[in-house]
Parts: C-alpha cells; sequence; structure tokens
C-alpha cells in the first residue's frame, strides 16, 4: 500500500479545505477539486483500494455539483470525508470529527444532493483576472504551451471519434489535458484549471476502461477544447495589451455539469459503452497507466530539452539581417575580382565567404519552415463539424502534412483552405440519398494534399461531389455582366468566374456560404502570396482545387531583364524558357493580339515596353528577347531586349499606393549594381482584363 500515506495526507488537507469552504471562506473551493483528483490518481495507482477508488470518484461528482451551486457545505459531506480518511488510515476519527454510529464507516456515499438545473442556473460564472504587470511572461510562456496542447487535443479526439479504443492516442489527449491543468492551476487561473480537470477525469475514466469513447462524448471534449482556446485568446489579448486589463467571463457553468452528469452514467453504467464487459475489460487492460509527461517530450523521446522556443519577431529580424547581408554581398561582389588582381587565395577566402553566406541563408530561411500539419488539423476539425451539422458522411482525407513552407504562407494560408473546405462540404459534397440515387458510396470523400513541386508548394482540395455546373455558371456570369453572351469560353475560363466578387450560383443562403463572398477571398488571398489557384471539375465526379505558391515571401531567385534603361526581375520559377524569335513566328490574331508560335502552340504575346510605357531599344521582337513564363497552367511570352544575369533577391514589399495602380508589381529589390528592379508578377500580367496600367518609368 504504498500510496496510503500520501493518499492519507491528501484526504487530511481536502478535509480541511472543505471545512473552510463550508465555513464561507471562498479561497477553500479552489484547491477542492484539484486534491480530490489528485487523490483519485494516487487511489488508482494501488490496486488494494478499489472501494477507495470508486468513493473518490463519487466525491468528486458531489463536490462538483456543490461548488457549481453555490451550496454550503453540510455536516453530512463533512462526515462522509472524516470516515473515508478513517478507512483508509485503518484508524478511528480523531477528537472532535463527527463519526457515525455503524461499526465500520460506510463503503457508499450519502445521497448525492439534488444537481444544479441546466437551465436558469443561479450558479455564478467565476471571473479570471490577471495579474498581467508580475505573469506576463509566465502567462505568455503558458499560451505557446497551451496551444500546442490544444492542437494535440483536437487532433488526437478526431482521431478518437474513428479509432474509440486507441489507446496512445487517448493516453496523449489525456496527458494534454493534465499538463494544461497543471499549468493553469499554477498561474492561479481557476476557470480554467476547473474546467481542464473536469476533462481530464472523464478521459480518465475511458482509460480505466470504464466506459468507451462515443461521439457525445467527443462533442463534449471539442466544446471543453474550444472553451479553453477562447480563454487563451483572451489572455493573449490582454498580455499583449491589445485588450486593456479586465475581468474574463466565459461561460463554463453549464458545460462543466453536463460533463459531471456524464461522468455520473459512466459511474452508474448507464452510459452507453460503459459496464464490466469482458470486452470492455480487455480495452481497459491494453491502457497503460504511464507517468504522466508533456505530449511534446513523448513525441520527442526525451530531446525536447534540445528545443528552444524562439520568439517569430526575433526570427523575423534575423530574416532581415540575412537579407541585407545578400544585398550587400550582391553589391560587392563585381568588385571583388578586380581588387583580388590574380591573387590566388584571395579568391578562394571570397569563394570561401560567398559559401558561407549561401549556407547561412539557407538555414536562416529553414527557421521560418513550419510543416503544414496544424494547418491541415485545423481543416480536418472544420470539416468534421460541417458533416455534424449537415448530417452528410465525408471521410476527410490527407497527405503530406511534414510538408514544410514559411511560415507567413501557413498564417496566410489558412483563411483560402477555409472557404474553400466550407464550400466542397456544402456545395460539393451531396447528401447520402441523393450520391446513392447516382450510384456513388453513401460517404462522401474529401482528400487535402500538400506537396513541393518546382521550388513551390502545391495543395490540393479535391472532393466526389457534383461537380461545378458549367452552364449555370456561364449564365450568371453573362446575367452579371462578366462575359458576353455567345462568347466562346474554354471551362478552365467559365470555372474561374466563381472567384469574382459576389459570385454565386447557390439558390438558397446558408450559415455556411452563398453570398459569393468566400471565392473571392481565396482569390485575393492567393494572388496576395503570389500564388496561383486552378480548377478542374467533372459533373458528377467531384471537384478539383490547386494552389500553388511560392515556398517564402523573403528570398527569390531571380532573373534580371532590362526593357531600355530600366531593369526587371522575373522570378525563375516563373520561367520556362527564352530564345530570339524569328519573324516567321509571330502573327496576329483579328489584327490585335500577337501570339508566338512556341513548337506548335500559340501563346500570346506581351510588349512590356508598352505595357508599362517605356522606350525600347527597339520595337522589332527579332532584335529582342522573348521570355515564356509560366502561372500555373497558362503560358504567356515576354518581350524584353535583352537577359542580363540570374541572382538571389531580397524582396522589398511596395507600399499599397504603387500595388493599387500597378497589379504587376510583386515588388521590389536592389540590384548588384546598387539600382532598385522592380519584381513582375507574372499571374497578374496574365490576367490583366484589358485594364490599363500606369505609366512607370
Amino acid at each position: 500500500m504504498k500510496n496510503t500515506n500520501r493518499s492519507s495526507q491528501l484526504l487530511k488537507t481536502l478535509g480541511s479545505e472543505i471545512r473552510r469552504a463550508s465555513a464561507g471562506s471562498d479561497e477553500g473551493q479552489f484547491p477542492i477539486l484539484d486534491l480530490i483528483g489528485n487523490l483519485r490518481d494516487e487511489s488508482a495507482g494501488d490496486s488494494g483500494m478499489p472501494a477507495i477508488h470508486f468513493a473518490c470518484a463519487e466525491a468528486w461528482i458531489n463536490m462538483v455539483r456543490i461548488v457549481e451551486s453555490g451550496q454550503p457545505f453540510t455536516a453530512e459531506n463533512i462526515q462522509w470525508l472524516n470516515q473515508l480518511l478513517a478507512k483508509l488510515e485503518g484508524t478511528s476519527p480523531g477528537p472532535g470529527q463527527q463519526v457515525a454510529p455503524q461499526a465500520t464507516p460506510p463503503t457508499t456515499p450519502p445521497p448525492a444532493p439534488p444537481p444544479a438545473p441546466l437551465e436558469g442556473s443561479p450558479a455564478k460564472e467565476l471571473e479570471l483576472n490577471l495579474n498581467v504587470a508580475s505573469d506576463g511572461s509566465l502567462l505568455h510562456e503558458f499560451i505557446t504551451e497551451s496551444r500546442e496542447h490544444l492542437d494535440n487535443i483536437e487532433q488526437g479526439v478526431l482521431v478518437l471519434e474513428k479509432k474509440p479504443q486507441d489507446a496512445e492516442t487517448l493516453n496523449t489527449v489525456f496527458r494534454a489535458f493534465h499538463t494544461f491543468k497543471g499549468g493553469a492551476g499554477f498561474l492561479n487561473l481557476v476557470p480554467i484549471n476547473q474546467l481542464a480537470h473536469t476533462l481530464e477525469s472523464l478521459l480518465d475514466l475511458a482509460r480505466q476502461g470504464k466506459f468507451i469513447i462515443s461521439s457525445p462524448v467527443i462533442e463534449l471534449i471539442l466544446r471543453g477544447r474550444d472553451v479553453l482556446k477562447r480563454f487563451l485568446d483572451e489572455i493573449e489579448s490582454q498580455v499583449s495589451g491589445a485588450k486593456p486589463p479586465a475581468p474574463i467571463v466565459i461561460p463554463t457553468v453549464k458545460l462543466k455539469a453536463q460533463v459531471a452528469q456524464t461522468i455520473e452514467l459512466v459511474l452508474a453504467g448507464k452510459m452507453p459503452g460503459s459496464g464490466n464487459s469482458q470486452e470492455n475489460l480487455a480495452s481497459s487492460s491494453a491502457l497503460p497507466t504511464e507517468e504522466m509527461a508533456s505530449p511534446t517530450a513523448q513525441a520527442s523521446g526525451g530531446t525536447a530539452s534540445a528545443m528552444v522556443r524562439i520568439s517569430t519577431s526575433k526570427l523575423d529580424s534575423l530574416m532581415d539581417l540575412v537579407g541585407e547581408m545578400v544585398i550587400a554581398q550582391s553589391l560587392v561582389a563585381p568588385n571583388l575580382a578586380r581588387v583580388a588582381n590574380g591573387d590566388a587565395q584571395f579568391s578562394r577566402n571570397v569563394a570561401q565567404l560567398n559559401r558561407i553566406t549561401k549556407d547561412l541563408q539557407k538555414v536562416s530561411m529553414s527557421m521560418r519552415l513550419v510543416p503544414i500539419r496544424g494547418l491541415f488539423q485545423k481543416m480536418a476539425r472544420v470539416a468534421r463539424d460541417i458533416s455534424t451539422k449537415q448530417n452528410k458522411a465525408v471521410d476527410f482525407l490527407t497527405s503530406g502534412e511534414e510538408t514544410e513552407l514559411d511560415r507567413s504562407v501557413v498564417e496566410e494560408l489558412s483563411d483560402p483552405l477555409l472557404h474553400m473546405i466550407r464550400n466542397s462540404m456544402d456545395h460539393g459534397i451531396e447528401p447520402a440519398k441523393q450520391r446513392e440515387a447516382a450510384g456513388k458510396p453513401a460517404t462522401g470523400t474529401l482528400q487535402l494534399r500538400a506537396c513541393h513541386q518546382g521550388g513551390s508548394i502545391v495543395v490540393d482540395i479535391e472532393d466526389d461531389g457534383a461537380g461545378l455546373k458549367r452552364e449555370r455558371i456561364l449564365a450568371k456570369a453573362v446575367e452579371r455582366g462578366l462575359a458576353q453572351p455567345g462568347a466562346s469560353l474554354t471551362d478552365s475560363e467559365i470555372y474561374r468566374f466563381i472567384f469574382a466578387a459576389g459570385f454565386s450560383t447557390a439558390e438558397k443562403v446558408t450559415d455556411l456560404s452563398g453570398r459569393g463572398v468566400g471565392l473571392d477571398v481565396v482569390r485575393r488571398n492567393i494572388e496576395k502570396l503570389r500564388g496561383t489557384v486552378d480548377i478542374s471539375s467533372t459533373p458528377g465526379k467531384g471537384t478539383s482545387f490547386r494552389i500553388a505558391l511560392p515556398l517564402t515571401l523573403a528570398i527569390i531567385d531571380g532573373l534580371v531583364v532590362c526593357i531600355g534603361s530600366e531593369r526587371y526581375i522575373l522570378p525563375t520559377l516563373s520561367v520556362r524558357e527564352s530564345f530570339r524569335p524569328k519573324a516567321s513566328m509571330i502573327t496576329r490574331i483579328q489584327n490585335r493580339a500577337e501570339v508566338v508560335n512556341v513548337r506548335g502552340q500559340l501563346i500570346p504575346l506581351f510588349r512590356l515596353h508598352e505595357i508599362f510605357g517605356i522606350p525600347a531599344r527597339s520595337t522589332d521582337p527579332t532584335q529582342g528577347i522573348i521570355v515564356v513564363a509560366q502561372s500555373g497552367a497558362n503560358l504567356c511570352c515576354l518581350l524584353v531586349d535583352a537577359l542580363l544575369h540570374k541572382q538571389e533577391v531580397v524582396i522589398k514589399n511596395l507600399n499599397e499606393m504603387m500595388i493599387h495602380k500597378n497589379p504587376a508589381f510583386a515588388g521590389a529589390a536592389i540590384l548588384g549594381d546598387g539600382r532598385v528592379g522592380l519584381i513582375l508578377d507574372v499571374h497578374s500580367l496574365m490576367h490583366r482584363e484589358n485594364s490599363s496600367y500606369s505609366k512607370v518609368i
């Protein structure tokens, strides 16, 4: 009975706290739930105390009700806890303690006080008051760690919904709540501590094999996780100074009461999946009761000490400095050959310096890269909630979660993915009866994939729903004046109309979609990231969206070209080939648009000197160079005077006024000779939609 002394001490402390609370001390109520939870943890580790363990579980339920309802602790409650203490120690209660007249203390608790009603409960919501001045740094660390725990909880619960007897996942979720609760208790965040402890206790019963997790329990845990996240958001807003210090009040009483009722049903054997069946006993034996540890430490195999948390602002500063170093190197490099003057040792030292600079640049850029896994996990939760709300059975499949890209890109990609997942769930995947009538499985499939392609990141969102309705989209586009009646348009051109602001073919507006806002947000956000989005759809089979994005928004490889005396930079990822054309390769269609015949393929020709309104060395294409540029599945030919060289450039953002006047520019960069070159946005050039660009000299 190795835990007897520890449990005895915990019970003594518990009795003392309850007496203080029964005497009207508010301070005594906070430690009660945590003490009971610790007592249960101690008792659970001793197989010789099953009755005490069960009694403590019952005591937990009773005390939750008492604390939440604001009822005073009665003499009966205190008497029963004293009896538990006597039974635990195997001795009689001390002087002054109330004892029942039985020869041996009862093993079952007295009737519990009636539960507080769920609606109109007189129980007061607990306020969370922060001491930002003294605990600011600790709160910041708590927020950072807790968000990881909440992500682990959300992902783990989604796994448990499909695999309720997955012991490892169940333990991971339980540990996350346990660690979260401990941090909240240390900082005296009472409402968070109590809610986390309540949910942890429910999961503990599942770990013990008392019941098998089902959909109602999953819903409770996810609701609890969302409430805890709301607390974190409010705490962070005060710690960061975005909001002034004020009491934080977020409803938890009703949720905790529902969890407590669920625990009571489990202990009474009335919860679906609960009881002492052989199946449950077998499953409980498969659940290890290892010591509590943070999920991060478990996952890293004991290498957590090798990890260091760094503020993202410091990483951004590092990238800025590395960018300046790259610029400085490009300014110095042209002069090094002249300075060396044939000195072999000096040339080797310069080459070594160049290699170190490149390595430093790669390492610093890799520090900004994060796996896309976290974003995919959020989308899994969105798909799960929508499928539950719409009563649609959907298999959400992901692949390529380990694919890494710039942190800022991940943040900006969240909203587009959210809208596209909602669109696919609401408009794409049909209800089960409609799918079965079409000869499809009742359960739909929504896939989210990520991979690297040619130095960029590609994200695919594909569903097996009804597909896009081509004729309805075209009719709506004509109605809104986006297309001319009778115009000959390709499927790709027609599908792109759905990205227009306010465009929607939905017959009714729902709380998910139908107002034509979502996909407009997708288009604008993707273009802001210098990315592209392409659509393919087959009626009755499904729709696929492909998003292509740069890996980073900080440094790119560029091809420097000249037009007259000006320098422009083309991202090398957009360049397919370059050549000097022959006159026979260039033709004009209907005396308007020019095209270039590139190995039998007609590609539109853009004369950049005309678009930007600057003088060129020659207006004859055969005297210049044509660069074939690519954006997604589209190609265009850009006429320039000459190709100068290839260079890594640091992107400097242009102000909003400049971008608004001329969206053909994605930014600017300082070239090796100190001059400023504008970075061309190939996607915007291809989709100018006959807009007149400002003249840029």
